[in-house]
Formats: structure tokens, sequence, C-alpha cells
């Protein structure tokens, strides 16, 4: 599978260590402005992205706008630059999902039923995965929460979630 994911969900994982596990678990897709963002501002793991690219690790894309999403981006102008273009990504085809943690990308995912998950999600998927234990897990939970900001409800919602409602995100 493919996740396509934006800037602040790829410094989170950078920050909880988790950034290369999602490498393993999926091919990793970056529009050209996210990587920008992220090495250009020598953001928190702009050098081990930079070096990820180099590995082959991720891939960074440049948008192509097809001509069946046009309708759908009308909504992207609120979004910043990154995020929108993870989702003219999405339309394009180039990823099966998006991993984003900005509310109003995540917002706009829902209404137009993209499948997303956010960095806080990525703990519990390799949990459920069976790719590292319980502790292993927590503890990278415990990491995202700490760089992260998420309202309570979603942070319930990852606790309480079910190997079924991340079923299609799972490896």
């Amino acid at each position: 599978m493919t996740a396509l994911v934006d800037a602040s969900s790829a410094i989170i994982l950078y920050k909880a260590h988790l950034h290369l596990v999602v490498c393993e678990l999926y091919n990793v897709v970056m529009p050209v402005s996210v990587y920008g963002e992220i090495t250009e501002n020598a953001y928190p793991g702009a050098k081990v992205y930079q070096q990820l690219l180099a590995d082959k690790k991720i891939r960074v894309q440049a948008p192509l706008e097809s001509p069946d999403c046009i309708l759908a981006l009308s909504g992207l102008h609120a979004l910043d630059k990154g995020e929108g273009d993870v989702i003219e990504l999405y339309y394009a085809g180039k990823g099966d999902f998006i991993i984003v943690d900005d509310g109003a990308a995540a917002k706009y995912c829902t209404r137009q039923l993209i499948p997303f998950i956010n960095a806080l999600l990525v703990p519990v998927i390799i949990r459920y995965s069976g790719q590292q234990n319980d502790v292993y897990c927590q503890t990278a939970f415990d990491r995202i929460l700490r760089n992260g900001r998420y309202s309570r409800w979603v942070i319930n919602f990852a606790e309480q979630c079910e190997r079924d409602d991340l079923a299609y995100f799972l490896p």
C-alpha cells in the first residue's frame, strides 16, 4: 500500500522514531511541496528525510491534477499547500490513503470519503499488524501524544479503536 504523507505527520513520525517503520510498512510518497517544507525549513527530520529519499525509501512526487478530480479539488483552496497537494496526489491515483495531522485536511478527507489516518494511529496499526510488542507501541503512542496536538475525541478513538476499524490500513 502507498501512504501519502503531509509535513506535520512526517515530522511527528520522525519525533516519535516511527519514520523508518512507516517506510517499512508502506510505500511512502510526499508531494514536492511537503518535502520542500520539511527540508528547506530545516524542520525536525529534514536530514533524515533527505537520506530516505536518497536511499529510495520514500518518493517525492509533483501533484498531477487528473481530469476526474477537478470538481473534488474545489474545496482545497482553504488548505495549506502541502495538504492540498497530498489530496491532489490521492485523486491522481498516486496513493491508497493519506497520513495527515492537519484538522482542516482531515475534515476534507472525511467529507470526501478519502481514507486517512493521523500519526497517532500508526502505533495502533503497528500493534494490530504484529510488527512490534505492546510496550513498543505504547511508548510510540506516548511520544506522538507529546509531539502532536489532538483533540480528546481523536485520542479516545485511537485508544479504543478495534482492529476492524483500521483493517484497510493494515499492511
